[in-house]
């Protein structure tokens, strides 16, 4: 099925075309694959707002948060096998993984179903 037509006050008809050296172009589209949008998304946020909005994100459900349970057991198994050889850095990849099951934890509640 095809995509519904925009209205004519919506189409973005007009085209605006700039410069950018390898770096420039480089440090642009390196943002705005990290947040995940267009470079054309991202140059339009900027220069219409002075910010970009980050794309909403794929809903986030109960097994991503288990899959990093798991992760997170690997790692204390890994400390307790090795005699805590690597202690500061496995604390320091636990307290992530803690704090982004967190995070994703209180998604889940604000955005309702999880499925």
């Amino acid at each position: 099925m095809a995509r519904p037509k925009k209205k004519d006050g919506l189409k973005r008809i007009y085209h605006v075309g700039i410069r950018l050296d390898e770096s420039e172009y480089g440090k642009i589209h390196s943002e705005s694959d990290k947040i995940g949008a267009t470079v054309s998304a991202y140059v339009r946020d900027k220069a219409l707002r002075g910010f970009v909005r980050v794309p909403k994100q794929a809903k986030i459900d109960s097994a991503d948060i288990a899959l990093l349970s798991k992760l997170a057991g690997l790692f204390k198994k890994s400390y307790t096998d090795t005699g805590g050889v690597y202690a500061d850095q496995t604390r320091l990849i636990l307290d992530d993984i803690r704090a982004l099951m967190l995070k994703m934890s209180r998604r889940i509640e604000i955005d309702g179903d999880d499925r």
